[in-house]
């Protein structure tokens, strides 16, 4: 496994705090200089794999988006009367469900 040359400093955790918009506290900087400094050297085997034969690629699932042009008509899926017609709760061509969330509103 390689190593990374250096742990990495503490104004470079700092940095990425400041990015992330949180606070650390000393504990926490070295906590988090020890375990970033381990998984960038995890990372760095990536640099070691012979990937020559290897295809780039973007997707692994082989999965289609199905999208269709405006005004076209969807025949692979159900309609919305189809999609709604075995719902206890639906109003205006949709579904209609209980809340499950409180959702708060935080100010940054």
């Amino acid at each position: 496994m390689t190593k990374n040359k250096k742990k990495l400093s503490k104004d470079e955790i700092l940095h990425l705090a400041d990015l992330s918009n949180i606070k650390l506290t000393d504990e926490e900087i070295s906590k988090y200089q020890d375990q970033l400094t381990k998984t960038l050297d995890y990372v760095e085997n990536l640099n070691e794999l012979n990937t020559d034969q290897v295809n780039p690629s973007a997707d692994i699932t082989d999965l289609d988006n199905i999208s269709f042009e405006d005004g076209s008509e969807n025949k692979r899926g159900l309609s919305a009367r189809q999609a709604l017609a075995n719902s206890k709760n639906n109003k205006d061509q949709f579904f209609v469900a209980n809340k499950i969330f409180e959702l708060e509103v935080y100010e940054v």
